[in-house]
């Protein structure tokens, strides 16, 4: 049986202090290696916090931050998610990135969807692009927090034939329904695994994180997940499973997108 054995991380993240978040980091990782994990997954801007002032925190990709964690990656052999604040013109960029065992960097994403309602948009620019990238052979995807609120990127991801999707998040207390809603949602429509991994705690904006992080596998279920504490949530994704259902109800296979297309046209001369 394959399997990912998958360490999430549900950090209480100190406020805009990436050199205290990064030192706390590490007893994660090594607490991720002993547990068996493959891969361990950092909430969203795990340096910082959420934060809405990020010009004075951007930094080049692959920059200090992505070097700090693939020396991490190099000491315990595992692969790592996190996230940073890219520099970028006019705005910088919210961007998820992976780290491998040999310490290379060997994804980044940036947020497609700013979230608009907490004003990210006015602070961050948006990325363009969904790219696939390999764990051990698996074929895997990014996701940052609110885009989880967007089909398209997931089915577009699993149109390339992604079978896991990690979503670094900090997704409030207020709308935690959602979130864990939305998780079972993707998973089930793309038949892949999602992994949300979501902060704990009360950041410098005043919000609380309930932690909630989940996995879910390819039938929407909820492998493991995570209460209000601050530490390791660890599952194992059952490729052998989702691949057997993908072939043995191959739903993704009855869509029409010429139909899809069709019908955004008549919809918008209605």
């Amino acid at each position: 049986m394959t399997t990912l054995r998958v360490a999430l991380i549900q950090q209480d993240t100190v406020w805009q202090d990436p050199a205290a978040n990064l030192a706390r980091a590490r007893g994660f990782v090594e607490a991720a290696a002993r547990a068996g994990a493959r891969v361990a997954v950092f909430p969203e801007l795990f340096t910082l916090g959420f934060t809405m002032a990020p010009e004075p925190f951007a930094e080049p990709l692959p920059g200090p931050t992505t070097e700090a964690v693939a020396a991490l990656s190099r000491e315990f052999g595992l692969y790592l998610v996190g996230s940073v604040v890219e520099a970028h013109v006019p705005h910088p960029r919210n961007a998820a990135f992976v780290t491998a065992p040999d310490g290379s960097l060997i994804a980044a994403y940036r947020k497609i969807h700013p979230f608009s309602y907490g004003e990210e948009h006015e602070h961050y620019s948006g990325g363009e692009d969904c790219p696939l990238f390999a764990l051990d052979g698996i074929p895997c995807g990014l996701q940052i927090c609110y885009d989880l609120r967007f089909p398209e990127p997931f089915r577009a991801l699993a149109a390339k034939g992604a079978e896991v999707v990690f979503i670094p998040a900090n997704w409030p207390l207020r709308r935690i329904a959602a979130w864990s809603t939305l998780l079972a949602a993707r998973a089930i429509e793309n038949q892949m695994a999602v992994c949300g991994v979501n902060r704990v705690g009360r950041d410098g904006a005043g919000l609380d994180y309930p932690g909630a992080s989940a996995l879910h596998d390819a039938f929407g279920e909820v492998i493991v997940k995570g209460d209000a504490t601050e530490g390791l949530v660890i599952g194992d994704i059952d490729l052998t499973a989702l691949r057997a259902w993908r072939e043995r109800f191959p739903a993704l296979k009855d869509r029409r997108p010429e139909i899809y297309s069709a019908l955004k046209s008549k919809i918008s001369h209605r």
